[in-house]
């Protein structure tokens, strides 16, 4: 790698290493700091982002609105399930992210079947 950058012409290799450190430097900002937790049960939702050192408690009647997602493609279902909370945000999670979609969707469906909106 030294020998390759120590050419005379080596100043365009800094300049497309120093554009792929960035790249993927934002990239892992991305990852790591967008995974969550979410335990949901006893009428409350609590989301935890463990590389934020943030933790949210809310009350399933502080639930603004629900929706889910279906996306139909050649081999596969994507669902996506938002949450919209009345003051602190909102929260997505998906199948391909979260084994346990479905009983999540069950819960919200049964604990709070009125805040759904339909598309």
């Amino acid at each position: 790698m030294r020998q390759i950058l120590a050419e005379p012409s080596g100043t365009w290799r800094y300049i497309l290493l120093g554009f792929l450190l960035v790249v993927c430097s934002i990239m892992l900002y991305k990852l790591i700091f967008n995974y969550k937790v979410l335990k949901i049960g006893y009428d409350q939702i609590h989301v935890y982002y463990p590389f934020r050192f943030f933790k949210s408690v809310q009350e399933i009647s502080e639930l603004g609105a629900w929706q889910e997602t279906i996306i139909h493609t050649n081999k596969t279902e994507y669902k996506q399930l938002k949450l919209v909370f009345i003051n602190k945000g909102y929260v997505k999670i998906s199948n391909q992210e979260n084994s346990d979609y479905d009983k999540v969707y069950k819960y919200i469906k049964k604990k709070a079947p009125k805040k759904e909106v339909k598309e």
